[in-house]
């Protein structure tokens, strides 16, 4: 695609290339801020995509960077250039990859934060060089108006259905524990404000704690076998904020000589094979599908972005709910899994 501030952009290709090799240790092998996600050297006839990525993360992390790099292939029209940080948590390397997109002109970002705050000041840059900035999943602590919209699943509807689900299994309240993603993202606050809301000061309920297990299955194991330790197995039920964490938490049940789905029931979000694999077996209650598939929401929103077009500042991706075997196992045979 042939932009005015592009031509400007080649004038400072050398001071920007140190950066870039700098960058290119974060790639893992698929492409760097000056390389492409297909593999191609790029085209002038190419909207050109930086895509400031988590990488890999998980299972749902990867289904949807995967279905990002589907979408915008050089067959439809695009040049991806990804970067994923460093490590999921690592902040600068993230502000580095967008800088070097600003510094090279790109047409579009893509950004997908790992963490919520930090981010103005680029977005401010982006914003001057006349660059639209699309949010993956994950917002931002910035004024709306320096980036074009935010595309995902509802993280609060998501996780009050599993409040919600959680009232009608436990009519009279339980004592539960929640074990939360990587602390000040934006799509942990907004679990908790939607698990919270359905809830809703319902009588019998007891918060025993809550604690961070990073997304990690082994971590959300070993969080989980302290509490019940501590707390002689009197736990009843478990919400885990997303598949992986849930899994540690049943095996960390298990060893502890109770039954998950029996003894202490557990759910969790997101919608990845492993967990509905572990609703069919039992060891896990419900599950809420945070959607990963929205690739061509994203292209839709790049191109009506360019065109001038309007884009909604909010899009929302529609996902489902899972609440017992015989809807896992519809879930995992009609190819939900991911």
């Amino acid at each position: 695609m042939a932009h005015n501030k592009r031509a400007l952009g080649m004038l400072g290709f050398i001071g920007v290339g140190a950066l870039a090799l700098g960058l290119a240790g974060c790639s893992s092998g698929d492409a760097e801020p000056g390389g492409d996600a297909t593999g191609g050297s790029g085209s002038g006839d190419l909207t050109t995509v930086g895509f400031v990525a988590v990488g890999p993360e998980g299972g749902w992390r990867n289904a949807n960077e995967q279905a990002i790099k589907d979408a915008f292939t050089e067959d439809a029209g695009f040049e991806l250039k990804y970067a994923p940080a460093a490590s999921p948590s690592d902040q600068k390397s993230q502000l580095d990859a967008f800088s070097t997109f600003v510094n090279d002109e790109v047409d579009v970002i893509l950004l997908t934060a790992t963490e919520a705050s930090g981010w103005e000041d680029s977005l401010k840059l982006a914003k001057e060089a006349e660059i639209p900035v699309i949010l993956l999943d994950r917002g931002v602590d910035a004024p709306e108006d320096l980036y074009v919209t935010r595309i995902a699943p509802d993280n609060v509807q998501v996780a009050k259905s599993v409040g919600e689900w959680a009232t009608t299994a436990f009519p009279e309240g339980a004592n539960y524990f929640v074990l939360e993603g990587v602390p000040g993202l934006s799509v942990v606050n907004e679990r908790n404000e939607g698990f919270d809301e359905a809830l809703g000061g319902k009588s019998g309920w007891n918060k025993v704690g809550a604690q961070t297990a990073n997304w990690k299955t082994d971590e959300g194991k070993s969080v989980i076998e302290t509490v019940l330790k501590a707390n002689n197995n009197d736990i009843q039920f478990i919400f885990a904020q997303n598949d992986e964490m849930g899994i540690g938490a049943a095996q960390a049940v298990t060893a502890a000589g109770l039954k998950p789905g029996t003894d202490v029931k557990i759910a969790t979000i997101d919608g990845t094979k492993g967990a509905l694999e572990a609703l069919s077996k039992g060891d896990l209650s419900f599950v809420a599908q945070y959607n990963p598939f929205f690739g061509t929401d994203a292209v839709d929103a790049v191109k009506k972005a360019l065109a001038g077009d309007k884009v909604d500042s909010t899009i929302i991706v529609k996902s489902a709910t899972f609440d017992s075997p015989e809807a896992a196992d519809k879930a995992l045979a009609d190819g939900l899994a991911f």
